[in-house]
């Protein structure tokens, strides 16, 4: 973990201590600690980096920034799911894999058909 202190200096980009208080009043990056101290895991950093790139480069304002966020943790949220789902099948036996691979590819079909 990293202290607010630590995070403005290794930023690739010049961000400033009240910026990042604002993201973090917006609850777009949530670090541990309280206003006396902040820590940062490198999920937190790389989220920074991510806003500042929406909002400077393609100026998305705070009302797109929470939309684009809420999104984004969505989608991320899906992707373990799914990760977990693919583990979950992995440990099943051969004939539920193939039994699972016919049912997506059904699935598939139908929703092609469907468009």
């Amino acid at each position: 973990m990293k202290t607010l202190e630590e995070v403005l200096g290794m930023m690739q980009r010049n961000i400033g201590r009240a910026e990042v208080e604002h993201y973090i009043a917006r609850q777009w990056v949530r670090p541990r600690g309280s206003e006396e101290g902040w820590y940062f895991e490198e999920i937190d950093i790389a989220r920074l980096e991510l806003i500042c790139h929406l909002a400077r480069d393609i100026e998305i304002n705070e009302q797109g920034m929470d939309v684009a966020l809420s999104l984004l943790d969505q989608l991320y949220g899906m992707r373990a799911h799914v990760n977990r789902l693919t583990q979950a099948i992995a440990r099943q036996s051969p004939q539920v894999q193939a039994e699972i691979r016919s049912l997506l590819s059904q699935l598939a079909q139908a929703h092609e058909e469907g468009d």
